[in-house]
């Protein structure tokens, strides 16, 4: 089983004392995906430095490889979509490879214009046949959009969704 595990973008509500600030707002958040034991994720290197188009000559990208135990302290407080997809242990070990290739060394940039958490996650599942194809920009372009996709391939193919609330100081996309 590979799960998608989508964290909802969000902002703080009003005079809720919620000071926290996250980036992109409701269209912030972040998807990674749980193989085996491993949380991974394509993110950003520097927050101060997210290229408008991919730069491979200067990559600011880092591939996230976290525990269970480390990602669901990130998303303690966080609203949280999981969509759980069958694959075989093949296509399970074809896409831990390809993380564990890309924590070492990135094989693209993180940038506004290419490519990013959603788009990444949503190539490597239409690699797999497990999402039809399409533009990462109507399909995959931030995490809400990915997670509207996988809903509806979800409806088409059976696939699992749950969903935990998120802190109620703040309003979840």
């Amino acid at each position: 089983m590979i799960h998608v595990r989508i964290f909802h973008g969000s902002v703080t509500k009003p005079f809720s004392g919620d000071t926290h600030r996250e980036l992109g707002g409701f269209f912030g958040g972040h998807v990674a995906v749980q193989v085996f034991d491993r949380v991974y994720g394509f993110y950003y290197a520097d927050r101060n430095n997210i290229h408008i188009f991919p730069n491979n000559q200067a990559k600011s990208a880092i591939f996230q490889n976290q525990s269970l135990p480390e990602w669901e302290e990130i998303v303690r407080d966080k609203k949280e979509t999981i969509v759980s997809i069958p694959a075989s242990e093949e296509e399970q070990l074809w896409l831990k490879d390809y993380y564990k290739r890309n924590v070492a060394d990135p094989e693209c940039d993180y940038s506004f214009w290419g490519e990013r958490c959603a788009s990444n996650c949503h190539r490597l599942l239409s690699q797999l046949g497990k999402v039809k194809p399409g533009s990462r920009l109507l399909t995959a372009f931030y995490p809400g959009q990915l997670l509207i996709t996988l809903k509806r391939e979800a409806k088409q193919r059976g696939y699992m969704v749950r969903t935990k609330p998120g802190d109620p100081r703040r309003i979840w996309a």
